[in-house]
C-alpha cells in the first residue's frame, strides 16, 4: 500500500467522482480507477458503492476514510513543521474568509511584508462549495455554530445596526430597542446565514419572533429592497458603513439591547501537530483583530458595557 494511493482515495471520497479528481489530478480516469481498485483488492473489502454516475463511500469506506484523513493531515503537519523554522519561514497557508472580508485587505498586506516567504492562499467562493472548511488551514467566520474535529477563537466583536428607508417612522431615531421592531417586516440575507441567526436571536430577546418578508443572498439586493420600503434589515455596521453612505435614501440606528454584536472568528481543523508557520499565522491574525477592534471602538466612541457596545453619546438612552 503506497502513500499516493491513500492520497487519490481521499480525493475520490471527497469528490464522489473519479472523471473530476482525474481531471484536477491531471491524471488518467482508467488509471485512477486501477489505483482505486487496487487498494480495494489489497485491503480485501469494497469501499465504494456505485450509484449511477457516481461513486460513494459505503460503511467500510467512511470508516477507512475517517482513519486515513487523519493520518494523512498528521504526515502533511509534521512535515510542514520539518521546513518552517523561525529562521526560515517558507511554506503556503490555506484560506476561507466568509465573514469580515473588508478587513482583511490591509492584514493580507501587511502579513506578506512581515513574512514575504509565506504564501496566503485565500480561496474563491467556488472553491469554498467544493471543498471541506477542514481541508482548509484556516476560516475567518461569523458563524454560531460550532464544528466537530474544528477548534476556533473568537478575533473580534462587530458592532450591528438596524438600516431603514429614511421615509421611515423610526428614521429620526438614532437608537433604537429592538422591541420597538415588534410589528416591522424584516429581510434577510440566505436562509441560515450567520446574520438571520443573530437577527432572530435578538428578536426572541426582546420578547416577539422576527416578521421576515424576504430572503435576498446579495447585500445590494437587501439595501434595494429597503430602499422601496419592503421592510428593515440587520446589519454588520463596520464592514458596510461605506457601502451603506452610498445609498442616499437609506439611513440606520444603533442598537440599545445587548447582544448588539456579531462575533468574527478564526477556525482551524484539529491536529495532533501544528506547524510553526500556522501558529504564527494564528497569532498574528488574533493580534491583528484585537488592535482594530479597539481602534474601531475609539473611532466610534464607545465602550462595551452589560454586554453591549454601548456609544458615549447616547449613553444614557440604553438603560
Amino acid at each position: 500500500m503506497e502513500l499516493l494511493q491513500l492520497r487519490y482515495f481521499c480525493e475520490v471520497a471527497r469528490r464522489e467522482s473519479v472523471t473530476k479528481v482525474a481531471e484536477e489530478l491531471h491524471v488518467s480516469q482508467p488509471s485512477l480507477s486501477k489505483t482505486i481498485k487496487n487498494l480495494e483488492q489489497e485491503l480485501g473489502v469494497v469501499l465504494f458503492d456505485r450509484v449511477k454516475k457516481r461513486i460513494v463511500l459505503n460503511e467500510q469506506g467512511k470508516e477507512f476514510y475517517d482513519k486515513v484523513s487523519k493520518g494523512l493531515n498528521l504526515i502533511d503537519s509534521a512535515v510542514d513543521g520539518l521546513s518552517v523554522t523561525p529562521d526560515s519561514e517558507n511554506g503556503t497557508i490555506s484560506l476561507i474568509v466568509k465573514a469580515g472580508q473588508c478587513f482583511f485587505p490591509p492584514m493580507y498586506d501587511l502579513f506578506c511584508k512581515l513574512h514575504p516567504n509565506i504564501i496566503l492562499d485565500v480561496a474563491n467562493f467556488s472553491l469554498m462549495q467544493r471543498k471541506l472548511m477542514t481541508e482548509y488551514d484556516f476560516h475567518i467566520s461569523a458563524s454560531m455554530n460550532t464544528y466537530e474535529n474544528v477548534e476556533f477563537e473568537y478575533l473580534m466583536r462587530e458592532e450591528i445596526v438596524i438600516v431603514l428607508n429614511r421615509s421611515h417612522p423610526l428614521a429620526k431615531k438614532k437608537l433604537l430597542h429592538m422591541s420597538e421592531l415588534r410589528e416591522e417586516p424584516f429581510i434577510a440575507g440566505w436562509r441560515g446565514s450567520s446574520s438571520n441567526t443573530l437577527m432572530v436571536s435578538l428578536c426572541h430577546a426582546a420578547g416577539f419572533v422576527p416578521k421576515f418578508c424576504a430572503y435576498y443572498s446579495e447585500m445590494e439586493r437587501i439595501f434595494r429592497a429597503i430602499s422601496e420600503n419592503e421592510g428593515i434589515s440587520i446589519i454588520p455596521y463596520d464592514s458596510l458603513k461605506d457601502t451603506l453612505k452610498e445609498h442616499e435614501d437609506l439611513t440606520y440606528a444603533f442598537i440599545a439591547d445587548p447582544g448588539n454584536y456579531r462575533l468574527l472568528k478564526l477556525c482551524w481543523p484539529k491536529k495532533n501537530f501544528e506547524s510553526r508557520r500556522n501558529q504564527m499565522f494564528r497569532e498574528y491574525a488574533l493580534n491583528y483583530f484585537a488592535d482594530l477592534e479597539k481602534r474601531l471602538m475609539e473611532e466610534k466612541q464607545c465602550v462595551f458595557h452589560n454586554n453591549c457596545i454601548t456609544h458615549k453619546e447616547y449613553i444614557l438612552e440604553y438603560f
